[in-house]
């Protein structure tokens, strides 16, 4: 039996399989100002860093700007723009999908405002319904050929992560488990083939039942999975996102805590879960001021504390917002939101 088999059979319990316990660090003080320090990650000179009184917390910030600035997604103006616009906010990472004109000159507009990128392929694999777990084998390697242009896309714009989703749910779990364990094998396989440096592979858990319906999915699932991975020799990362989790019913911290050995990217979504008859409920991509929601600006700031704890030597942890802009005025709004997060802001 496969390492994810069992998991699925269980459900979301760990009973068999419990995480690495932390010790909480206590937050003694804050720092009347938050320091950016050198760092060789990725494109960008500087990443934040978080000091409680002990080690400290770096962060890399992140924007998922196809939501953000949907605009961008199709006109190389405003996406560059928009690039100059968050490189000039002190943003170092931008997480997006494009498919206009001129996507083939992403890379020096990328370089120009100091910006690192990871490409999501998970966009146009939604979108088309196509599903690197599906068991039928032509649908298959539909989506093989997708994320493949989508990685050649990336490469040709330097950039190296690219991020996948495990597709829908399957009549047969264990085979559409399967499915994607040799999908993901064949991708690593042809970046390989084609010399392509600094690949990486990040697979985004979502929900299997409120909105997304993905095979992966239950924290334990997508840990064993990626473990299932690693033990085949392929160095396959995780996404953990705030509003997937709580859309699975799960606690946001102990999937990160869960999944740490597989996890430095983390995206901060919002949610409504709780008002089934509201046209906002499920995965809506929701700012975080939005009433009756998981997450506020409050409650990610105690989150990002928390986070000390799970991350707290040199390695960089990306913090990726991902909210959709239903406003006119997308640079307004990302203004807003913002300010209403200073524990991510740099000095």
């Amino acid at each position: 039996m496969q390492p994810y088999e069992s998991v699925f059979t269980q459900g979301n319990s760990l009973d068999n399989e419990k995480p690495t316990c932390y010790t909480l660090v206590i937050l003694r003080r804050m720092k009347d100002a938050l320091a950016c320090h050198p760092t060789r990650y990725g494109r960008t000179n500087y990443f934040l860093d978080l000091d409680y009184g002990g080690d400290s917390l770096k962060i890399i910030n992140s924007v998922c700007t196809s939501l953000v600035f949907p605009q961008s997604r199709k006109s190389l103006r405003d996406f560059r723009r928009m690039a100059e616009f968050l490189g000039g906010k002190g943003i170092d990472c931008i997480e997006f999908y494009h498919d206009g004109d001129g996507r083939d000159r992403i890379g020096p507009i990328l370089a120009d405002a100091g910006l690192d990128a990871i490409y999501i392929a998970v966009i146009p694999s939604k979108e088309g319904k196509l599903h690197l777990c599906d068991c039928n084998e032509g649908g298959r390697q539909s989506a093989i050929r997708l994320f493949q242009s989508c990685i050649d896309e990336a490469q040709a714009n330097g950039i190296g992560r690219v991020m996948m989703n495990s597709g829908a749910m399957q009549a047969d779990t264990r085979k559409g488990l399967d499915a994607l364990g040799r999908s993901v094998e064949e991708l690593f396989g042809y970046a390989a083939r084609k010399n392509y440096r600094g690949f990486s592979l990040t697979l985004e858990p979502c929900d299997t039942g409120m909105e997304a319906f993905q095979l992966v999915g239950p924290y334990a699932r997508a840990k064993a999975f990626a473990q299932a991975m690693r033990e085949k020799g392929l160095p396959l990362e995780l996404t953990m996102d705030s509003a997937h989790t709580a859309e699975e019913g799960e606690d946001f911290f102990q999937a990160v805590e869960a999944t740490r050995e597989f996890c430095s990217h983390l995206h901060f979504a919002n949610c409504n879960i709780t008002q089934p008859d509201n046209p906002l409920y499920g995965d809506k991509h929701l700012g975080y001021e939005y009433p009756d929601t998981v997450w506020t600006p409050e409650t990610l700031g105690k989150l990002t504390r928390q986070l000390q704890a799970l991350y707290p030597g040199e390695e960089p942890l990306r913090i990726g917002l991902e909210f959709l802009c239903r406003e006119d005025d997308p640079y307004s709004y990302f203004e807003r939101t913002w300010d209403s997060l200073p524990f991510l802001h740099k000095a």
